[in-house]
């Protein structure tokens, strides 16, 4: 083939690579609605508070729409019901008296028109939140300052701890939860990495850092490792999936009681 024969073929495949384009419109369904359940307990003062909203579909937007009108209950295992209030803010229900005991099992039942919602959980053990402070890691972009958490797990018992950060007063978003099966027995220092690795979220001088650390039961930490998977887009599917829920009934969210401390420090 002479060289006038060859750029004619190269610029025939072109065409026809071209003119094979077709626009693909995507159809997002709209899945059936859900109610969505966000309830902790802790051994803490004003540590009882549910959240419950709706799912919504891909277009709306994402601000928290409350559901009205709950019953929402807590039971202790002397069957004691606490019974919480909705606040002025819609689908927000709380109780500024009852406090949880570590060790002890407790259960929700929510209950909306003829719904009915139950979930179970164990409050654990405290373990005591030695220390938090800033540590200096190298990364693909240089030193930067991480939060660390040290404590000492008990040995022998099977441990779930979740940690939740604050900078100047804003949650970091950071979905960290962690499990003692290479640390048991071991004092721990834990390091708190961000959600995305941005210029936003580094540590800078005169950065207030709160961190929470809470001791949750396992159920629970399973629907934050797979809220974390789903998010770093882990595991072996393709397709999003709910996170696992603890809560019986239909809906979407968790049920922790747990226990929690904090301890703060400024960015030197």
């Amino acid at each position: 083939m002479n060289k006038f024969k060859q750029i004619i073929a190269f610029f025939s495949i072109v065409f026809l690579l071209s003119s094979c384009e077709e626009v693909i419109e995507l159809n997002l369904d709209t899945a059936a609605e859900k109610y969505v359940i966000e309830a902790t307990l802790t051994d803490q003062a004003n540590g009882a508070r549910v959240l419950i909203s709706k799912t919504k579909s891909y277009s709306s937007t994402n601000d928290f729409a409350g559901v009205s009108g709950a019953v929402v209950e807590i039971e202790d295992q002397l069957s004691n019901v606490t019974r919480l209030t909705e606040s002025a803010k819609p689908g927000v229900y709380l109780n500024a008296t009852l406090k949880g005991t570590p060790t002890q099992t407790y259960k929700l039942r929510i209950t909306i028109a003829e719904q009915v919602f139950t979930a179970t959980c164990t409050m654990p053990a405290v373990v005591a939140l030695q220390d938090v402070y800033p540590y200096e890691l190298n990364l693909f972009d240089g030193p930067r300052l991480f939060t660390h958490v040290k404590y000492t797990d008990p040995i022998g018992v099977k441990n779930f701890y979740r940690f939740i950060e604050y900078k100047n007063e804003v949650y970091t978003k950071s979905i960290m939860a962690t499990n003692d099966e290479f640390t048991d027995g071991r004092t721990v220092n834990q390091t708190i990495f961000p959600f995305d690795f941005d210029e936003e979220s580094k540590l800078k001088k005169g950065d207030k850092i709160k961190l929470e650390f809470l001791t949750i039961d396992e159920p629970v930490y399973k629907y934050w490792f797979s809220v974390d998977n789903g998010a770093q887009g882990g595991g072996d599917s393709a397709a999003p999936a709910n996170p696992v829920s603890n809560i019986k009934g239909g809906a979407i969210g968790y049920f922790s009681a747990h226990t929690i401390q904090s301890k703060e420090y400024t960015v030197q």
